[in-house]
């Protein structure tokens, strides 16, 4: 990785594929009519970053929605101002939407609730969603047109927060957070969504992203993937995690689609540009909504382990089932009773159906102990992290787990170090997404506040910067294409401001991305490379 980082030039050819990569004079003498020569002036080149786990729809459309990230808005008036401001600037809105919003950067880490929301409107709905995905706040309006009352039996894999009365307060977690926004939402039309991953694409090139995967794609989205390529406003490489539970229902439960019965149909997309990728499960929530499966309870919370989104046994089916249809599977899991639970699945469908090298995944990986880390290794098990969560939202883990558990989170260097097979990626829009970010967030997780989430799980700039680059590309099982600056593969590289590799961590901000390259083509960047 070093090596193809640190090169000086690449000759790529007129089908936009790496033809070499070395010296100078090497590929000067490799020079055709039909070879692209850009001068970089000593920049440092790198394979382009590959962001294994992201949500590139929800991304696009919350970029229409009203931004309540801390640190920007640290007060529960701040975001009932910037609400209201939406919708004095956009009176004929039907919703009003909020996104990144997280209680735990607000005075007394408490949520809001419907009569706070009420505040913004009693008319229409409103609506915020917290930064996790994994719960959102609405107001009385939209508690209405929801159905949920006091009556409401708390959906499966979910739950309508109560206040001491049992009235509803406005905070739905997990499934009931998303299961009836037909209720609530305009129609996301396929013209929409498109627009939506156009916005998304350029704020992935510019972080320097080229590959993504899409970590929850509904089985309908598939066509509007397809059709932000083919109008080309989607020009990262995309891959789909298809929502599994989703397809069951769709096609009945007796039903199991291959991957190669959900490809794309439309237009002659070629597949790697865009295609379906994996099956996608849900083991459990997040840590900031404590809806997270954990083995011991939530620190100050002696009856909350956190809402499984499926029972055991249920998940355990799933998980079966997407295996034995062929599928790469992979669960999101983040307590270590989710966690335990993915592995046994995984090994229960590898003693009954054995196949080679499945590589099944579970997603974030988050909260691990010795045994789980050898099994992941024995297994075979890629571990799917996020290291900007530590950097941003660090200080809510230790509310929620405590100092000892808080330590345990994300070990990557405990990983490397026993060889499991590990991959970087952001989880945007959870947190903002940038892989420089991430890269300095696994080097010195940090939080928020200044504290270090276990000094011993640092790792260094190349463990970091190949956890970002190839190695998603083989937890993708793309990696024949991409990932790596090799002759034959694809030319999709980010060029730096900095060396990565030797920028001293006190100096990460010189560390900026001057332009984005996919097929040899810059679709970002191009006025700094011929200024």
């Amino acid at each position: 990785m070093a090596e193809t980082a640190r090169a000086s030039a690449i000759a790529i050819d007129s089908a936009g594929q790496i033809l070499a990569v070395g010296t100078d004079t090497e590929i000067e003498n490799l020079a055709t009519a039909t070879t692209k020569r850009i001068d970089l002036h000593g920049k440092t080149v790198i394979p382009g970053f590959f962001d294994c786990h992201l949500h590139a729809l929800w991304l696009g459309i919350n970029l229409g929605h009203v931004n309540l990230a801390p640190p920007a808005v640290r007060t529960k008036e701040e975001i009932l101002y910037r609400l209201r401001e939406r919708l004095a600037e956009q009176p004929d809105l039907t919703c009003v939407q909020g996104n990144c919003y997280d209680q735990n950067a607000l005075p007394g880490a408490l949520h809001l609730t419907r009569h706070d929301l009420d505040k913004v409107s009693t008319v229409l709905p409103v609506r915020i969603v917290h930064t996790s995905g994994h719960a959102a706040v609405v107001n009385t309006k939209a508690l209405e047109l929801l159905g949920f009352t006091r009556e409401t039996e708390n959906p499966e894999g979910g739950e309508i927060a109560r206040d001491e009365k049992g009235e509803p307060t406005g905070l739905l977690l997990e499934t009931a957070s998303w299961s009836f926004l037909d209720r609530i939402l305009p129609t996301t039309t396929p013209q929409d969504a498109v627009e939506a991953l156009g916005r998304a694409n350029q704020y992935l090139l510019e972080r320097g992203i080229t590959s993504a995967t899409d970590a929850n794609t509904p089985p309908e989205a598939v066509g509007w993937f397809e059709s932000a390529v083919y109008q080309r406003k989607l020009r990262v490489r995309i891959n789909s995690m298809i929502n599994w539970a989703e397809i069951r229902k769709q096609v009945g439960a007796g039903a199991n689609p291959s991957p190669r019965d959900l490809q794309p149909s439309l237009y002659g997309i070629s597949g790697s540009q865009y295609h379906v990728g994996q099956a996608k499960l849900f083991a459990d929530g997040a840590i900031t909504t404590r809806t997270c499966w954990l083995t011991q309870p939530f620190e100050g919370m002696p009856n909350n382990y956190g809402i499984p989104m499926h029972s055991e046994e249920e998940l355990m089916e799933h998980i079966l089932t997407a295996h034995n249809a062929g599928w790469q599977v992979a669960t999101h899991a983040i307590g270590d009773r989710a966690i335990d639970v993915a592995l046994n699945g995984y090994a229960e469908a590898q003693r009954q159906t054995p196949r080679n090298r499945p590589a099944h995944r579970i997603e974030h990986c988050m909260l691990l102990n010795k045994p789980q880390i050898a099994r992941l290794r024995r297994q075979n098990i890629w571990s799917i992290g996020q290291p900007e969560f530590l950097a941003r939202l660090g200080d809510a883990y230790v509310l929620a787990l405590g100092e000892e558990r808080a330590n345990r989170l994300s070990p990557y260097a405990t990983l490397e170090r026993e060889n499991v097979a590990q991959a970087f990626s952001s989880d945007n829009p959870v947190v903002p997404g940038a892989p420089l970010a991430g890269l300095h967030a696994a080097m010195l997780r940090r939080t928020p506040s200044g504290r270090i989430l276990n000094v011993a799980e640092r790792v260094d700039a190349e463990v970091a910067l190949y956890a970002y680059t190839a190695a998603p590309a083989y937890a993708c099982r793309a990696q024949k294409e991409r990932g790596t600056l090799e002759a034959g593969k694809w030319a999709d590289f980010t060029i730096l401001s900095s060396d990565p590799l030797t920028t001293p961590l006190d100096e990460w901000e010189r560390v900026q991305v001057e332009a984005t390259f996919i097929a040899g083509d810059c679709q970002y960047g191009l006025e700094r490379i011929l200024g």
